[in-house]
């Protein structure tokens, strides 16, 4: 696998948004990026911590070229399985990456305040795993005071009165592009990927609700390029929102567009 630097990864996603979405902005305009790093969590989650699983590898040299340019380093420790002995056996890793600016995005409320307590100048980010889909499960979560910013479902987007009714905008960071959670029917690879990296499953077990049980997606539509499909990020802004995350826009690491007929290989049995 071709190793890039971080600048042209985000060099990608600038010229990516601006050509496709028209969407522009400068380094300074980003506040984190994230990729697999070269330290090791059981804790790691969303995705198996390993490169080329559709996330950039961040290389030592990344990470204090991000530091330079007033970038942060973003983990996502968004396992579904948590408890003291994975929290124990991630302590180097967040050690090492424990500075302000940094981020860890977590699934578990007890593990964003064991952070937050033990390593207080990161900032803890509730992960769109956690399915906050109403403003009642908004409130909640607010209420913990454990979270500094909140990642909403992508389908989120299309409930602007649900956008409309939170007060607190501020916390609030919302999907610019698409990727396969888009349409899922059911996420089952956010459990799979938790056991694989907390090493209780094998590496390459993957499994997806549409390809391996042919649960059909929520939605589709065949017309739209969904590799290329930006929201109405001046529709958010002019609702008070003003943080955002990307996601590769590679229409190989979404597996959105023509899933099914794309990535027979992916298929079981073929």
């Amino acid at each position: 696998m071709t190793q890039f630097h971080i600048r042209d990864w985000l060099d990608l996603h600038r010229s990516y948004a601006k050509i496709h979405g028209g969407i522009e902005f400068e380094f300074e305009d980003i506040d984190y990026a994230f990729g697999v790093v070269e330290g090791f969590s059981t804790l790691w989650g969303g995705r198996a911590q390993m490169a080329g699983h559709g996330d950039l590898e961040l290389t030592k040299v990344d990470e204090y070229w991000l530091y330079d340019h007033n970038i942060g380093v973003k983990l996502p420790f968004t396992t579904k399985i948590f408890n003291d002995e994975l929290y124990n056996k991630s302590l180097d890793i967040l050690k090492w990456y424990h500075r302000k600016g940094n981020a860890i995005i977590t699934y578990h409320d007890e593990l964003g305040r064991r952070i937050k307590e033990d390593f207080p100048d990161y900032k803890i980010e509730a992960s769109c795993i956690q399915d906050i889909n109403n403003i009642e499960k908004w409130n909640e979560k607010i209420s913990l005071g454990i979270y500094d910013e909140i990642v909403l479902p992508i389908h989120l987007n299309d409930d602007i009165e649900f956008l409309k009714s939170i007060k607190e905008k501020e916390k609030l960071r919302l999907f610019l592009n698409v990727e396969c959670s888009y349409n899922c029917p059911q996420k089952v690879c956010y459990g799979v990927t938790s056991k694989i990296n907390a090493g209780l499953r094998e590496q390459g077990t993957m499994l997806c609700s549409l390809l391996d049980f042919g649960m059909p997606r929520t939605f589709y539509n065949d017309e739209i390029d969904w590799s290329t499909f930006y929201f109405d990020k001046q529709l958010f802004d002019g609702m008070g929102i003003d943080k955002y995350k990307l996601v590769p826009p590679i229409e190989n690491t979404q597996r959105i567009p023509l899933m099914l007929e794309k990535n027979k290989d992916m298929r079981r049995g073929d």
